[in-house]
């Protein structure tokens, strides 16, 4: 158990950090850019992003639009919480980033880094409990190729049509 809660604590200590960086997302139009802990998106051009960020908080129209953005996602969230209507908000932020202009890349491609830190954090997390299920103690002299494929199965949800695949085969006739 305490490993376990050293493990926790440890993933949680990540989204901490990131705290203000998830707000980026709803609020690029009023969030200071000195509050932005940005260590994790060393590949990001920083000085181009602050420049895009002063030009994208002086511009009304996208100010504009993410006030419209976060009361819209208000009205998602009360409809859902009182008709039991379950809509993904996610999308509503992501085409909200969608019309941005390329003029603002750095600020989207923090906006989609940001979007996709939790799925991405899953898949992976996912695809490597897999491969500890696949290669345990008792399969650990798989070949890099077998272990490829045996996760490739596990991970692909291929449902194939049976009845069609085999309509096209001959049956073996007995002598």
């Amino acid at each position: 158990m305490d490993s376990l809660i050293k493990e926790f604590s440890a993933r949680v200590s990540l989204f901490k950090e990131l705290s203000e960086a998830f707000k980026f997302n709803m609020y690029p139009d009023v969030i200071s850019f000195d509050k932005q802990n940005l260590s994790q998106f060393d590949w990001l051009e920083i000085e181009e992003l602050e420049m895009q960020m002063i030009d994208f908080q002086s511009s009304s129209t996208w100010i504009q639009k993410f006030i419209e953005t976060r009361q819209k996602l208000e009205l998602i969230e009360a409809e859902r919480l009182t008709s039991n209507i379950s809509k993904n908000t996610s999308n509503e932020i992501l085409e909200t980033w969608n019309l941005i202009p390329d003029a603002f890349n750095c600020l989207k491609k923090l906006a989609y880094a940001i979007l996709t830190i939790v799925s991405s954090t899953y898949a992976c997390e996912s695809l490597f409990s897999e491969m500890n299920t696949i290669k345990d103690s008792l399969r650990n002299r798989l070949a890099d190729d077998s272990n490829s494929a045996c996760i490739l199965l596990t991970v692909i949800s291929y449902n194939p049509d049976i009845s069609y695949l085999s309509s096209n085969l001959q049956q073996q006739k007995s002598y």
